[in-house]
C-alpha cells in the first residue's frame, strides 16, 4: 500500500511540478520583460498595484479546496455522492460569499492603500477598477473537485493559463514599448482568464462524476447543519491562508512603504525567483495531503516514513539551488537591468528561506491530516511574527538585506516546531 501511495506521489508531484515549473518560467519571463521595459519605479507600481488585490483576496481566501479534500475523500471513499454535493454546495457558498466580499472591501478600501502606498489619484482610481477582477475568485471548490478526483493533470494546465496569456502579451507590450498602464491591464486579463479557465474545467469534471446540478434539493438550512468539525476545520484553515498570506504580499506592500515602489519592485522581483522552490513546496504539500489522508483513513501503515522522506528530499534539492545561485544571481539580475543587480544578494537569501519553507511542507501536510490544523496555525503565526519584526527592524538599515535574513529565521523556526508537531503527535485524525 505504501509504495503505491508513494508512486502515486511521485507520478501526480512529477504533474504538477511540469505545470508549475513551466508557469514559473512563464511568469519570470514576463516579469523581467516588464521589468526591462518600465522603469523602476514603474515597475514597482505595477507590481504594487496587483500585490494590494492578492492581499485583499487573500484576506478573504477560505480555500475550499482543502476542506473538500479533507471531508470529501472519506465521503468519495465510500461513495457517498448525496453527501459529496452536500459538501461542494457548502464549500461553494462560502467560494462566492468571499469573492463578493473581497471586491467590495478592494474598491472601498483603495484610497486608504493608496495613503500608504504613496499613490496619487490615478493610481488610487486604477486600483479601484483592478479590485474588480476579484469578482471571477470563487474557484475553491473547483480545485479541490480537482484534486479529490485525481485530476493532477487538469491542474497542471491551469497553472500555465494564466502565464501563458501574460508573457504573450507582455512580450508584445515589450515590443512595442508599451506604456505602464498597458501592463496593468494584461496582468488583470491574464488574472480574469486563469480564474475563468477552472472554474470551467472543475465543474466539467463534477458532471462528469456526479451527473447533473449539485443545487438540486438544496436547502437553505443546510448551511446551519454543516458539522462542528468541518465549521472549525473552515475557519482553522482560513487564518492559516491569512498567516500564509502576510509573508508574501504584505511583504512587498510593506517593502513600497519602507523603501518605496523601486525596492518593492525588487523585492518581488527576488522573491519570483525564489518561487523555483517555493512553488513546489505549495505543490508538495497539496499533493502529500490527499494520500496522507487516505492513508490515516484506511488505517494503512508508512504515514510517517512517506513524510520524513519527502522532507529529506525537498531540503537537499534546496540546498543545491542556494549554492548556485550565489555566483548566478547578479548576472542574470543584470540581463533585466543593472538597476535591479542589488537584489542580487536577497535572491539567494530568499532561496535559502525558501529551502526551509521546501522542507517543512510535507510536515504541514502530515499535521493537516492528522487533523493538528491548530496547532499548525499557532505555529505559522509564531514564524509570521517573528519575520515581521526582523523585517520592520532590519530593513530600514540594512536596506533589501534585511527582508531576506528576516525570511530565513523564520522559516528555519516553523520548520523545527513542525518536525517536533508531527514527531510527537500520533496518526490520529480526530485531534486538532
Amino acid at each position: 500500500m505504501q509504495e503505491g501511495v508513494s508512486g502515486r506521489v511521485l507520478k501526480n508531484f512529477g504533474v504538477v511540478l511540469r505545470g508549475r515549473g513551466i508557469a514559473a518560467l512563464f511568469t519570470l519571463t514576463a516579469t523581467a520583460l516588464m521589468a526591462n521595459s518600465l522603469s523602476a519605479s514603474e515597475f514597482g507600481l505595477v507590481i504594487l498595484l496587483h500585490t494590494y488585490v492578492l492581499a485583499v483576496r487573500g484576506a478573504l481566501n477560505f480555500r475550499t479546496f482543502e476542506a473538500v479534500v479533507r471531508f470529501g475523500v472519506p465521503l468519495h471513499e465510500s461513495n457517498d455522492d448525496q453527501g459529496l454535493k452536500r459538501l461542494f454546495r457548502s464549500t461553494s457558498i462560502i467560494d462566492f460569499t468571499a469573492s463578493a466580499a473581497a471586491t467590495l472591501v478592494g474598491v472601498s478600501a483603495a484610497s486608504v492603500a493608496g495613503g500608504f502606498l504613496h499613490w496619487d489619484d490615478q493610481m488610487v482610481s486604477l486600483a479601484t477598477l483592478y479590485a474588480l477582477v476579484m469578482l471571477t475568485t470563487a474557484i475553491g471548490t473547483p480545485n479541490g473537485i480537482l484534486r479529490l478526483y485525481d485530476r493532477f493533470d487538469a491542474l497542471s494546465v491551469w497553472y500555465t493559463v494564466g502565464p501563458l496569456v501574460r508573457v504573450v502579451l507582455v512580450a508584445i507590450a515589450w515590443m512595442r514599448d508599451a506604456h505602464m498602464y498597458v501592463f496593468i491591464s494584461i496582468w488583470a486579463v491574464a488574472f480574469l482568464v486563469e480564474n475563468s479557465w477552472l472554474f470551467i474545467r472543475g465543474h466539467k469534471e463534477l458532471r462528469v462524476h456526479l451527473g447533473g446540478s449539485i443545487w438540486q434539493g438544496f436547502q437553505w438550512r443546510e448551511i446551519r447543519q454543516t458539522s462542528r468539525e468541518f465549521r472549525h476545520f473552515i475557519a482553522v484553515v482560513y487564518w492559516q491562508t491569512n498567516v500564509d498570506l502576510l509573508p508574501k504580499h504584505l511583504a512587498v506592500l510593506l517593502a513600497g512603504g519602507l523603501l518605496g515602489p523601486a525596492a518593492a519592485g525588487m523585492f518581488r522581483l527576488a522573491r519570483d525567483f525564489s518561487t523555483i522552490l517555493s512553488k513546489p513546496a505549495m505543490m508538495l504539500r497539496e499533493v502529500l495531503f490527499p494520500d496522507l489522508t487516505r492513508i490515516l483513513h484506511t488505517g494503512s501503515e508508512g504515514f510517517h516514513e512517506l513524510g520524513y522522506r519527502a522532507v529529506r528530499l525537498a531540503g537537499l534539492t534546496g540546498l543545491v539551488l542556494v549554492m548556485v545561485s550565489i555566483p548566478t544571481a547578479g548576472p542574470v539580475l543584470g540581463i533585466i537591468g543593472e538597476e535591479y543587480t542589488r537584489a542580487s544578494t536577497l535572491v539567494t537569501l530568499m532561496l535559502l528561506a525558501a529551502t526551509f519553507e521546501l522542507a517543512g511542507s510535507p510536515l504541514r501536510a502530515a499535521a493537516y491530516a492528522m487533523g493538528r490544523v491548530s496547532s499548525t496555525l499557532r505555529i505559522h503565526i509564531l514564524g509570521v511574527m517573528v519575520y515581521f519584526g526582523l523585517f520592520y527592524f532590519l530593513t530600514p538599515g540594512l536596506g533589501l538585506t534585511g527582508p531576506g535574513i528576516a525570511a530565513i529565521v523564520a522559516s528555519f523556526l516553523t520548520l523545527l516546531l513542525m518536525l517536533r508537531l508531527v514527531r510527537l503527535t500520533p496518526g490520529d485524525p480526530g485531534s486538532t
